[in-house]
């Protein structure tokens, strides 16, 4: 895995030469209001999104804004599925393929984990027959595509329960024919906050043995990108997490993080790859992403390479690089 992921960072300098054969988008933290409406600027990502012409774009948590205490009825949360699936409408009419993961505003009631399943599973069933899979469970499954192997994990809180731990033992004891991806909503390290240390290492080395190349995630709506070393000479784990697609609101890099990895108060650099980015002051606080509204692509020029592309919109809501090198 480790001679893998420097392939994939030498590509990554060298994007100018590489073509492409397909790709993924991954996205997160769309936070549908709980009035319906849809934050205007993820309509217009969602136009870049379906420009980039990716296969698959992976969606990882948050799709609404459920709360704990919120008092809303089954039929309301129903309705900002509907209001969804009209954002992603581009998307679908595209023939791009969605394939959401549970986040934790989507999830802390009953009536919030009703209307997310019958969503999820109702739009897996759109595909089951393309990714080769039987949707029985849409909360956690995995499917093989184009040589690559997925994982969609129910992470939407620090906790990697006892029936979905046996579940991904035994999904992923072979070795993988080529790139294996996992995809969840919580982070396993926290880049804003205080790591679930139980659940970081737990996960990462269950993750480090499954032979996963990178762990996708979301909800800390920023975007960073580091490996995460094994203790016990096993390999590492690439953890990129995404930021939100929306910019309905973001948070500061913790202080640890910023003396490690900021130059000053303007730039930071992610630590996997060296790449700067911008970052900003915000009601006196340092250390807020500047370009904070986020989707990666990933391509694959063949079964054994491939790039990740990090964006972001600019004032006039048109695309850029995220990074500024």
């Amino acid at each position: 895995m480790m001679r893998a992921c420097l392939v994939a960072i030498v590509l990554i300098f060298s994007s100018h030469v590489f073509a492409k054969k397909w790709s993924f988008v991954v996205m997160s933290d769309i936070h549908i209001y709980a009035s319906g409406g849809i934050p205007s600027k993820f309509k217009n990502m969602v136009k870049h999104i379906v420009e980039k012409k990716p296969e698959i774009v992976f969606i990882t948590g948050d799709h609404t804004s459920g709360n704990l205490g919120d008092n809303y009825s089954l039929e309301h949360i129903r309705m900002w599925y509907k209001k969804l699936d009209e954002a992603l409408a581009p998307i679908y009419d595209a023939g791009i393929m969605v394939v959401p993961t549970v986040g934790n505003h989507d999830f802390y009631l009953e009536h919030h984990k009703t209307a997310y399943t019958e969503w999820a599973t109702k739009t897996l069933l759109r595909y089951h027959s393309q990714l080769n899979f039987e949707v029985k469970n849409p909360l956690y499954f995995n499917f093989k595509y184009k040589g690559q192997e997925f994982f969609i994990m129910k992470f939407w809180t620090y906790l990697f329960d006892t029936a979905q731990r046996s579940w991904f033992d035994k999904a992923a004891a072979s070795k993988p024919e080529f790139f294996r991806f996992a995809f969840g909503h919580v982070p396993l390290k926290s880049i804003r906050g205080r790591t679930n240390q139980s659940f970081y290492k737990s996960t990462k080395e269950s993750f480090i043995k499954g032979n996963v190349e990178i762990y996708f995630s979301g909800h800390e709506h920023m975007h960073w990108d580091e490996f995460l070393p094994s203790g016990n000479a096993k390999g590492e784990l690439r953890q990129l997490t995404v930021g939100t697609t929306s910019g309905t609101y973001n948070h500061p890099i913790r202080s640890q993080a910023r003396q490690l990895h900021c130059l000053d108060d303007t730039t930071c650099a992610a630590p996997a790859t060296g790449k700067r980015f911008l970052i900003e002051r915000r009601n006196g606080k340092p250390g807020y992403q500047v370009n904070r509204q986020n989707f990666l692509e990933v391509i694959f020029a063949d079964d054994m390479s491939y790039e990740i592309n990090s964006y972001s919109i600019d004032d006039k809501r048109d695309l850029i690089d995220f990074y500024i090198d």
